[in-house]
């Protein structure tokens, strides 16, 4: 009785195993897809395709093919959920850069120059200040990667569905 109950035991030690290692391959798949670098490649393709859009609504205006009434709208829209997206590319990418640098090894001792000695310990107080330095924390314009194409290797399902600004609600009539 004790070998069966072993058997037994051992049979369901098997499928707890098997469902275990289903999950965990179903968990790595779905962290790649969703990873913060796919995300960004999303963004940005997304953000390419508004800009797009507003480019040919202006055309479409130039042309005479659109009255101003309706492309003023629809181009102010589309013009913010183009900067919407470009900022949250921007942010996502900035973070991303933070965590490449962070997960960088620190240098060497050796490897670092010699410090400058601080203004502060030398000129009387007050006399060290000056404009505060301002860090810049996004890249320029000209240096913006090129966006991924949809269904490449790193990203399999294309972008996916973002949220859109709210619609602005009118504002109540002063008084």
């Amino acid at each position: 009785m004790g070998r069966a109950a072993l058997a037994i035991k051992y049979q369901e030690l098997r499928e707890v195993a098997e469902s275990c290692a289903d999950k965990l391959q179903r968990l790595e798949e779905s962290m790649h897809r969703w990873s913060p670098h796919c995300a960004l490649g999303w963004l940005q393709a997304e953000l390419e395709e508004a800009e797009q859009e507003a480019e040919e609504q202006m055309e479409q205006l130039l042309l005479g093919e659109q009255s101003l009434e309706a492309f003023l709208p629809a181009f102010q829209r589309g013009r913010a959920l183009a900067h919407l997206r470009r900022t949250q590319a921007e942010k996502l990418q900035e973070l991303l850069r933070r965590r490449e640098r962070s997960a960088q090894p620190a240098p060497t001792a050796a490897a670092d120059p010699p410090k400058p000695f601080p203004a502060a310990a030398v000129l009387p107080t007050g006399a060290a200040r000056g404009p505060p330095a301002v860090p810049r924390s996004l890249p320029p314009l000209d240096s913006r990667p090129v966006p991924p194409l949809k269904g490449s290797p790193g990203c399999p399902l294309g972008p996916a569905p973002l949220l859109s600004p709210r619609p602005s609600q009118p504002e109540p009539p002063h008084r």
